[in-house]
């Protein structure tokens, strides 16, 4: 199932902040993860967790134009593809290294202190599943497209009403489950409550 509404996600695990790399001889690297394989995400507004599987960005890398940003920033654009961004699928999930411009000292320095800790990225879900026999619903991304990476202080709109509403986008873009199903009730009662919520944040 392919979903057509552009997504924004952030790890801000200890695992996954970026790091910066100094070798003699060699430029500057900002090195982080995107992605983590299979690492099930905390719940997405109350609706759904999500997870990507291993391989699920192997197309999209073949031919990519993805570009780096400081705090999703396109006014600060630190590195693109091919060449100043590098891309890489390896066994713990989706690798970013960024060779970025001599103004991104800065950047950088915040990073070697510890002061940003986490990363960001912006895709498409192209195909993915749904497992909604537990509690809540599990999205498994399975392939996808991508457009950016991002080194971030913290996630981008956490309680906002774009958030929810891009969240709201993918849920109900999932296959239906059974109307007399008691989990597609829980569903639709969850839902009410998220549409409650996202228009407090609209007042």
């Amino acid at each position: 199932m392919e979903n057509k509404t552009k997504e924004q996600r952030e790890l801000m695990i200890p695992e996954s902040r970026p790091e910066v790399r100094k070798v003699d001889g060699e430029p500057t690297k900002i090195i982080g993860y995107a992605v983590r394989w299979d690492q099930l995400s905390h719940p997405i507004f109350g609706m759904f967790q999500e997870k990507f599987q291993r391989g699920a960005f192997t197309e999209a890398l073949q031919n990519p134009d993805v570009y780096a940003s400081w705090q999703h920033d396109s006014r600060e654009v630190l590195g693109r593809t091919p060449g100043t961004l590098q891309l890489f699928e390896d066994d713990l999930g989706l690798r970013y290294e960024i060779q970025p411009p001599s103004w991104a000292d800065k950047h950088v320095e915040t990073i070697e202190r510890g002061d940003v800790r986490g990363s960001s990225f912006i895709f498409r879900s192209v195909k993915e599943e749904w497992d909604e026999t537990g509690d809540m619903a599990i999205r498994s991304v399975t392939k996808a497209e991508l457009f950016e990476v991002s080194p971030v202080t913290t996630p981008a709109y956490p309680q906002s009403s774009v958030g929810i509403r891009s969240a709201e986008d993918t849920f109900q873009a999932r296959p239906q489950p059974d109307a007399h199903n008691d989990e597609a009730e829980k569903r639709s009662a969850a839902m009410l409550q998220l549409q409650m919520r996202r228009k407090k944040l609209d007042l």
